[in-house]
């Protein structure tokens, strides 16, 4: 959309634009680029719908001054946000301007409407991490992808190539970024460093670290370079901080932020920052961490999530929303976070975002750009459709992931769960084959094996796959596909006469997914398996409250109450 002139007027004052050549929504297209795990680049983090080219694909020089990087540079001179820009547009239209992500480009160096040369680079190249936090993705988390997502490792697109490309670019920029993964164990992050030391190049490089990692090889790039570091915690407790911050331990985390702070306060140029994902599990020690960070000198500054829902403020009911906002005031009587002197500004500004948010029009606008994130992933666009029923548009859009991609296990995956529901049963075993055969660890593919193998009456051979699907989720009974590991093995174990078994297995997906209908059909069948009529009717019962419209409740209605008749 174009905003409209009086919110373009009302953002505008509230940026520093002193200097700027021409008027923009954003700069971040002609001063950046950003680099992502899988080889995309784009101008920022917050725009990953609107693709400038892909690193496996094209060169570096080709994309910077590529066709799609001038649309988009053509777009935000214009102040249409619709390419991708949706994040920004519903904190603009929400007047939370001091908050807006595109102020990050206010102070970079605007060369021109075509530039030679960016004046800033984000690097995101690689997802090895240590932590698993509660908010992150397998992505941008190697540790996440592996223990909890159970899917292989990502593989490696950033090769001789672009770092050759790479090299020319650097000493050109005014500031180089480095998020993670944990930059501080990714090894194309000290790639870079090593080639900008090599080449006697010192300019500023913010980092974005995890606070888990200070030693002798930390040190040597600390030494090198003026580094503004920006310090992840999310918590001012132990408690807080470790349950966000999967596998973080809070000591060694509070021990190295001295580290820091001893760094920033004797290299001439560095800077040191907290960073805060305020969220549902820790908007009560926001004021505290604000404290914290105002006891040493730091300023914090709010990292805004939309998503994943189970985290966000703002996909809260408005009256849920309006209650933690209330809540905050009443903090802030008590313990003046708004007076704070450096951050004092930074708690105003999160209390009114959460009171703006509570209305229907910025609720509106989440939704529409989180459902713009799942649609952008030919993944989650496609089990999208999967959910609707169209069945072949979902084998068409899930095609567009190619071989060797990160995600290609899971498009296998989903082929073989739309093949199967084809009844191309043939088709869908080939395909999940190959998905059991490219990584054998993940629980995904045996589930939907499992599924197709009772479809083809090949009953062992279910229950084998459903017991190896769930040996794989163990004890992880976050896994997103734990219940339905349970259930299909629930399935299995009736169909080979195992009853008491079976029920067990289905109590726990029910269990898992108390409000999802489909758990309780299936633990329906396996109770009219075992000539349980009237649970299993209870169970048809539960379904129907809970999903009236299931395509699989009259079946099952229909065969309990034939065999309650009988």
């Amino acid at each position: 959309m174009t905003i409209d002139r009086q919110t373009i007027g009302a953002y505008e004052r509230s940026r520093n634009l002193a200097g700027k050549p021409f008027p923009s929504a954003c700069y971040a297209p002609f001063t950046s680029l950003y680099f992502n795990t899988n080889g995309d680049v784009n101008a920022c983090c917050k725009n990953s719908s609107y693709l400038l080219g892909n690193i496996a694909r094209e060169r570096l020089d080709d994309i910077w001054h590529g066709r799609r990087a001038q649309g988009l540079r053509r777009a935000m001179r214009e102040y249409k946000l619709e390419v991708g820009c949706q994040f920004c547009e519903w904190q603009i239209t929400g007047g939370q301007y001091d908050q807006v992500y595109a102020t990050v480009f206010d102070d970079l160096p605007v060369r021109g409407e075509d530039a030679e040369w960016p004046s800033m680079m984000e690097f995101t190249l690689s997802n090895t991490c240590n932590l698993a936090c509660i908010m992150c993705f397998g992505a941008l988390s190697s540790t996440i992808r592996a223990k909890r997502d159970k899917l292989p490792p990502l593989p490696r697109v950033y090769g001789d190539e672009f770092f050759e490309d790479l090299r020319k670019y650097l000493p050109h920029l005014t500031v180089a970024k480095f998020f993670g993964g944990e930059p501080f164990l990714c090894r194309e992050s000290y790639r870079i460093w090593d080639m900008m030391i090599e080449d006697g190049i010192t300019i500023p490089c913010h980092i974005t670290t995890n606070a888990t990692q200070f030693n002798e090889r930390v040190e040597q790039i600390l030494d090198a370079f003026p580094c503004s570091l920006a310090l992840s915690l999310d918590g001012v407790t132990k408690e807080t901080v470790e349950s966000i911050r999967v596998y973080a331990k809070w000591e060694e985390c509070m021990a190295n932020v001295e580290r820091f702070l001893d760094y920033a306060r004797r290299k001439q140029g560095a800077g040191l920052s907290l960073t805060y994902c305020l969220m549902r599990q820790n908007w009560h020690e926001f004021g505290d961490y604000l404290k914290f960070g105002e006891e040493r000198g730091l300023t914090v500054f709010i990292n805004t999530v939309a998503e994943p829902e189970h985290c966000s403020l703002y996909t809260l009911p408005p009256e849920e929303l309006e209650e933690i906002a209330g809540r905050m005031e009443q903090l802030d009587k008590r313990h003046h976070y708004s007076r704070l002197e450096l951050n004092g500004r930074v708690w105003t500004s999160a209390v009114e975002a959460l009171h703006k948010n509570a209305r229907q029009a910025q609720r509106e606008k989440i939704s529409e750009f989180t459902q713009a994130a799942v649609d952008r992933n030919p993944v989650g666009k496609a089990w999208r459709l999967v959910g609707e029923g169209k069945l072949a548009e979902a084998l068409t859009v899930v095609a567009r992931v190619p071989e060797g991609d990160q995600q290609y296990y899971a498009r296998l995956v989903l082929e073989g769960h739309v093949l199967r529901r084809q009844n191309r049963l043939d088709e869908a075993e080939a395909r999940l084959d190959e998905a059991v055969a490219l990584f054998p660890k993940g629980p995904n593919a045996y589930v939907e094996r499992a599924w197709l193998r009772l479809q083809q009456e090949r009953t062992s051979a279910a229950v084998e796959d459903a017991r190896r699907a769930a040996k794989r989720i163990g004890d992880d009974l976050d896994h997103p596909n734990a219940a339905d590991a349970f259930a299909v093995l629930g399935h299995a174990l009736a169909h080979s006469g195992q009853f008491e078994p079976a029920l067990a297995a289905v109590d726990k997906a029910v269990a898992l997914k108390p409000d999802d209908a489909w758990m309780h059909l299936h633990r329906g069948w396996v109770l009219a398996g075992a000539a349980r009529l009237p649970e299993a009717m209870d169970a048809v019962t539960k379904a129907t409250e809970l999903s009236p419209e299931n395509p699989e409740l009259p079946r099952l209605r229909e065969y309990v109450s034939a065999r309650l008749a009988e």
